[in-house]
């Protein structure tokens, strides 16, 4: 729906989503060398995972950082996620703690002015008209969006700006000469074009002998490459709501006693159901304002006289609720701008009003329907009473239930199939799996696998809701990762070993063509070889080549003169041999129009690599003069406790 409502929700979240991103990004810039080696673990205490000039980062911080940057993820309570993720946030959060160091050293500081000057200049919508909101809706915002209290939110906004004052000073006196973007530019604008051979492994599969011996070498090269993960077997109990139906029940008494305690409820303020044709004059000039105008006037005359809404609405309107014949739904007083609610609520049903003219736009309304503040009955809204009691019923009802059972397994966990019979339900117990292997009963239920893969072995885990109803699981066989035996492997080796030598077969062949092609005419000695000439269009570095690549893959094909014939190219897992039939030269007419965005590119590109290097050389002083020292020891364990057998 068209920007309609006061609040956008959506919008803030994106915003401030970017914002948190942004912090626990900075120095993550490019890909960071992970800085264990040289670490010292026997002075650290067990619980401390490193410590940055005296700063120690607990096994408690990393847990922290790393649920923060997952908070309202389906993947937060993912243990492989969190243990892939966990060298990642550590080595962040080491970097932080030495380019605060730094900071102090260099005597650089961001004072409360400045935070609170960025904040209204970055966060406009908390300061409309120029007003700051107030510290309740701030505070709530910040709640809401970011799961911070204010003080957080501002102590990570400062070391944000921090941060970002050392990236100023470390790339300060990078500059771009105006060689190096006339460089850029011809390296960006030259221009080939080529005839070419594509030799894909693929097409040498068959050609590949296999023999089992052959398979058993390449298996022995690499043994490790074909570890299997840990498998579980779970016995379970699982109750569904016809288990507990009978037990339930929802009488006429039932409904009116909770109509009567939640009259508020069935409460209906003043209400139309609307649909609007909407066109946007935001960013638009008063010229092209004017035009939009003339256009609605004109749409507007055409419904009176009798054209259908829904038809115009989807021809014209510029809201997402085009396609739906401009239906927005029903409307409440103080949920859309003053001017389309004095309209919508002035109107009766059927009524078309005249051109309405909001921040938004121009709009054309139409009232489908109306209702004036009233109480619904108790007839009106008997089934949907009865539909929610008998839901929560239902579920309270299977909880408890469940619970009791838990209670009992957990008692006697030695007989679950005897506990299962004895309450009337079913034993039963999936085939060893895989962490989000999907299982019957289970599917890839994110509950019944992170469940499974914590327990111990032998226990019993409380009751979980899942996609059949509520279950409760016992791990009765737990089998570890472990690098497997040939023959239990044999057909992923056999895949693996086919891949690898097609794309031995490739290449050689691709050698001999390129040698043959550069001593003879390029297209005779494909045809004579039996190979597919292609020839490609016009292209620069940017552009993409059908069937190889993006021109930067073949960056050989810009260094090579008209005529002249490439080596076999490797392009991902293909190969290629080219002849340059056509070159054009970048048109230096262009180049005054391109270069200040060239220049601005090139010199961010410098600042990052001088910022990456500034960084890495950074950690290892800290290493080198042990003001840096990593815990492994304490990782391992930190990480153990995600990878529970």
């Amino acid at each position: 729906m068209f920007r309609l409502f006061k609040k956008r929700p959506e919008a803030v979240k994106k915003w401030i989503l970017a914002f948190i991103l942004g912090i626990t990004s900075v120095g993550m810039v490019v890909t960071l060398a992970p800085i264990f080696p040289g670490s010292d673990s026997e002075s650290l205490e067990s619980n401390v995972l490193a410590s940055v000039g005296g700063a120690q980062i607990t096994s408690t911080d990393l847990g922290r950082s790393i649920q923060s940057r997952l908070r309202n993820s389906p993947l937060a309570n993912d243990p492989q996620i969190i243990s892939r993720m966990a060298g990642t946030v550590l080595d962040d959060m080491i970097l932080r703690r030495a380019l605060w160091g730094q900071a102090k050293k260099l005597g650089i500081d961001v004072s409360n002015a400045e935070v609170q000057e960025s904040i209204r200049t970055s966060m406009p919508f908390l300061y409309p008209n120029g007003t700051f909101v107030g510290m309740d809706r701030y505070r709530d915002f910040i709640s809401q969006q970011a799961g911070l209290s204010v003080p957080q939110f501002e102590a990570q906004y400062r070391e944000s700006l921090l941060l970002e004052k050392i990236r100023a000073i470390v790339t300060d006196g990078v500059r771009v000469s105006p060689d190096e973007v006339r460089d850029e530019f011809v390296r960006r604008d030259t221009k080939v074009r080529m005839d070419y051979v594509l030799f894909d492994p693929s097409q040498f599969l068959k050609a590949v002998e296999v023999t089992p011996k052959a398979l058993e070498e390449f298996f022995e090269k690499d043994p490790a490459k074909y570890k299997l993960p840990e498998e579980r077997r779970v016995r379970y109990a699982l109750m569904d709501t016809d288990y507990v139906r009978a037990g339930v029940k929802v009488t006429d008494a039932d409904l009116t006693q909770y109509y009567g305690q939640h009259l508020a409820d069935y409460q209906v303020s003043d209400r139309v159901k609307v649909s609007h044709i909407l066109f946007k004059t935001e960013g638009k000039t008063p010229e092209e304002i004017a035009t939009l105008e003339k256009t609605a006037r004109d749409v507007l005359a055409q419904i009176k006289a009798g054209a259908d809404f829904g038809e115009m609405a989807k021809k014209y309107s510029e809201d997402s609720s085009a396609s739906n014949g401009g239906e927005i739904g029903w409307i409440v007083r103080g949920q859309t701008v003053k001017e389309f609610e004095d309209a919508a609520f002035s109107m009766k049903p059927g009524q078309v009003s005249d051109l309405i003219k909001t921040t938004y736009g121009f709009h054309i309304i139409k009232v489908l329907d109306r209702q004036t503040a009233h109480l619904q009955t108790f007839d009106e809204v008997k089934n949907q009473i009865r539909e929610q009691l008998d839901k929560q019923r239902l579920a309270d009802a299977q909880q408890t239930i469940a619970s009791n059972i838990e209670r009992q397994l957990q008692q006697d966990p030695q007989n679950f199939a005897a506990v299962a019979t004895k309450n009337r339900l079913e034993a039963k117990e999936t085939p060893l799996f895989r962490y989000n292997q999907p299982v019957t009963d289970f599917g890839t239920s994110e509950s019944f696998h992170n469940l499974a893969f914590q327990l111990r072995q032998g226990a019993i885990g409380q009751p979980i809701s899942v996609p059949k109803g509520t279950a409760i699981i016992q791990v009765v066989e737990i089998l570890p990762e472990h690098t497997p035996k040939f023959e239990e492997v044999r057909a992923a080796v056999e895949e693996d070993y086919r891949a690898a030598k097609s794309q031995e077969l490739a290449a050689q062949r691709a050698q001999e063509f390129a040698a043959k092609a550069k001593a003879g005419d390029f297209k005779k000695v494909a045809q004579a070889m039996g190979l597919t000439v292609k020839e490609s269009k016009d292209f620069t570095e940017q552009d993409y080549v059908e069937g190889v690549g993006s021109g930067t893959q073949l960056a050989a094909a810009f260094g090579l003169a008209a005529g002249q014939t490439s080596e076999a190219v490797q392009v991902g897992a293909n190969r290629v041999v080219f002849r340059v039939t056509a070159r054009t030269p970048a048109p230096e007419s262009e180049l005054a129009g391109q270069q200040d965005q060239i220049a601005e590119e090139l010199l961010e590109r410098k600042r990052s690599l001088a910022w990456e290097i500034y960084q890495q050389s950074l950690k290892q002083q800290l290493l080198a003069s042990g003001k840096l020292k990593v815990n492994e020891a304490a990782m391992k364990k930190f990480l153990a406790t995600y990878q529970k057998s």
